[in-house]
Formats: structure tokens, C-alpha cells, sequence
């Protein structure tokens, strides 16, 4: 059995690595450079969203190793949402494993 879901978990490993870290930095940046006076709230309500998305696709992850349906799928439509954005390479990279012929028999799909 040689299928490529591993690359997949990497790369939205990868992603939720990167929502962690503008999970802490970018509220701090907001905090210094804008001169709004909801600058709190807007920026804690940032770094709770941005924590919300790692936890998100962390828990995609928990259920691809498990191989339940519903996280191949989930992931199939996130990794398929980062391809018209800046996380480009992570989406197809990931969307080549997920999509894979090997890949889709272990979610039960195909073959």
C-alpha cells in the first residue's frame, strides 16, 4: 500500500503552524500600529480566530490519521480553498496526496 496521505497531514500541519504563529504575532502588530481605539478587541478577536483555524485543521488532521471519511473530505475542500491564495504550493501538494488513487481506496472511495 503506497499511498501519499502523509503529505497531505504535512501540509496542513504546515498551515496550522502558520495560523499559530499569526495567532501571536499579528495581534501584537495591530496593537502597535493602529491608532483605532478598538484596537484591543479587534486584535484579540483576530488571534482567537486565527487559534480556532489551527485548531480546526488540526482536528482534520486527528481524523485523516484515523482514515474517517468525513476528514478526507474536509481536507479535500480546505487544501482545495488555500489554491487561490498564498498557501498555493501547501493546497496542491496537499490536494495530490488526498487525490491520489491509493489515497482515496484507504477513505473508501474507488478501486
Amino acid at each position: 500500500m503506497k499511498h501519499r496521505i502523509g503529505m497531505s497531514i504535512v501540509c496542513l500541519h504546515l498551515s496550522a503552524g502558520v495560523y499559530f504563529l499569526l495567532a501571536l504575532l499579528l495581534p501584537s502588530l495591530l496593537l502597535s500600529i493602529s491608532e483605532n481605539e478598538y484596537k484591543l478587541p479587534i486584535a484579540i478577536g483576530f488571534g482567537i480566530f486565527c487559534l480556532m483555524l489551527a485548531v480546526g485543521v488540526e482536528v482534520i488532521v486527528y481524523g485523516l490519521h484515523r482514515r474517517w471519511f468525513w476528514a478526507w473530505l474536509a481536507g479535500i475542500l480546505v487544501l482545495g480553498i488555500y489554491l487561490p491564495t498564498i498557501f498555493l504550493p501547501l493546497g496542491a501538494i496537499g490536494l495530490w496526496g488526498l487525490l491520489d488513487a491509493e489515497s482515496r481506496a484507504e477513505f473508501g472511495m474507488g478501486k
